[in-house]
């Protein structure tokens, strides 16, 4: 099972690339953020949720992309 994050993607039919383009990460670091094998920084989080806004065009919650902490806020 893939992370929240890549099933976002999916379903919204969001291609890498784009979210490449519209956070300023590189590819390498937001795939190892997708395949869960690191974990982002709240800068990163934040970065990545307003470029999904952006590319959706929804309201998008970093807990509908990420496992958080509890004590994260939205």
């Amino acid at each position: 099972m893939g992370t929240k994050l890549d099933a976002y993607l999916q379903r919204h039919r969001i291609k890498p690339i784009h979210l490449v383009r519209e956070s300023g990460y590189s590819r390498v670091h937001l795939l190892m953020v997708r395949e869960g094998k690191i974990d982002p920084t709240r800068q990163c989080i934040a970065a990545i949720t307003a470029a999904l806004h952006r590319l959706s065009g929804e309201r998008v919650k970093a807990s509908d992309l990420f496992e958080l902490d509890p004590d994260y806020r939205d």
